[in-house]
């Protein structure tokens, strides 16, 4: 396969980020019921307010430091449905570029430029993404960029970049978290950095919320919010279809505990298995091992979203240009979640969500089996090899 031109990779990049715009500008009047609810009433709330003052006074449920974008936007000359939605597309737009990065250093030399290029139309053109940030002005591609700018920092082995990624994202959504189990086992697993670096995170999340201090807010207001975030939906099942769609009926009390130390034991029992398997990950396993680990925690968790396993639906596409396997898994687990939006913000017609429930359990045993069979696989391979 012939490399391409500097200028033919150009060009498909300008094609595609036009298609881009073009998919999101059909919707960027669209307002939803979540944005006039929620994202316009703040809005007005902090143009009124005037002054950083008007954060202090801010009652939405987003965390403080977007609350903040939100603040500045008001004084930007642009409706708000138009400068809200642009902030969320930017993010979109670089999220694009950071996963090209990682599959060009995935790929073979050979289809490096070809593969980097499909990337970046897959995460940029996905669905998902077109309806997230330009139909609905969700904050999904921002969270989720900064998110996988951290793993690929800590990849390159620039933790200090990476645990401030993290603390970017985290403040910006809580949901963040669910690359962390990622970044702690690259951690452990290539022990090139101190435990210590993880507490450039908590500096971050204060740094973002320096406007909302100055104008009035308590120091701690951020770990207030996150507090009052992790108790406002006691629910094993919300909106997300997963496991606990089958047990909704259960009382979050008796069993809400339960599932978190499901979800734990998952991940540590993938962690534990992975750094005995002395198995040395290439980045496309990396991708691979990154949608597992996020999806883990919405499959497991209880009271989960339905945005908040786009990392996984993001990528997964991706992660089947290096095995056509996952392309059906791929499809299926990104039609699921358009449905599940769909039914939830634009009106279309209801779709059981135990149907959706079980197709995503099926895909996540299937990407499940993959990945723990494969680390098994080599630690029997290692303990039969003294050197390991």
């Amino acid at each position: 396969m012939q490399k391409m031109s500097r200028r033919t990779l150009i060009i498909w990049i300008g094609i595609l980020s036009v298609l881009g715009m073009l998919l999101r500008w059909t919707g960027i009047r669209y307002a939803g019921v979540d944005y006039e609810n929620s994202l316009l009433t703040w809005y007005l709330q902090l143009k009124e307010g005037g002054t950083l003052a008007a954060l202090a006074d801010y009652q939405g449920d987003y965390n403080l430091p977007y609350a903040t974008v939100l603040y500045f936007l008001t004084f930007v000359p642009v409706e708000p449905v138009i400068s809200i939605k642009m902030v969320s597309i930017l993010f979109d737009y670089l999220e694009a570029v950071l996963v090209m990065k990682m599959v060009r250093m995935a790929s073979e030399e050979e289809k490096r430029d070809l593969y980097g290029i499909i990337a970046f139309g897959l995460v940029l053109c996905n669905p998902l993404a077109v309806i997230n940030s330009g139909y609905l002005a969700q904050s999904e591609g921002i969270w989720a960029y900064l998110a996988l700018l951290s793993f690929w920092y800590i990849q390159q082995d620039k933790p200090v970049k990476g645990m401030w990624a993290m603390g970017c994202a985290i403040a910006m959504k809580l949901q963040s978290v669910f690359i962390l189990p990622m970044v702690l086992i690259l951690y452990f697993y290539k022990k090139r950095f101190s435990i210590l670096h993880l507490l450039w995170i908590p500096i971050a999340i204060q740094a973002l919320c320096i406007p909302a201090i100055l104008g009035g807010c308590s120091f701690d207001i951020a770990y207030k919010l996150f507090s009052h975030m992790l108790g406002k939906y006691p629910f094993l099942y919300y909106y997300y279809p997963n496991i606990w769609t089958f047990f909704k009926e259960a009382p979050y009390y008796q069993f809400g505990k339960a599932a978190i130390i499901i979800a734990f034991t998952a991940l540590l029992l993938f962690a534990v298995l992975l750094v005995q398997s002395g198995r040395k990950p290439a980045m496309r396993e990396y991708l691979e091992y990154i949608v597992w680990t996020t999806m883990t925690c919405a499959m497991l968790l209880p009271c989960m979203h339905e945005r908040y396993n786009y990392i996984a639906e993001l990528m997964l596409p991706v992660c089947a240009l290096f095995d056509r396997r996952l392309w059906i898994p791929a499809v299926f687990l990104n039609l699921f979640s358009l449905q599940c939006n769909g039914q939830s913000y634009l009106g279309w017609e209801k779709v059981s969500h135990y149907s959706l429930a079980a197709g995503n359990l099926a895909i996540y045993f299937y990407l499940t089996r993959r990945c723990f069979y494969g680390l098994y696989k080599s630690y029997r391979e290692c303990r039969g090899v003294k050197s390991c």
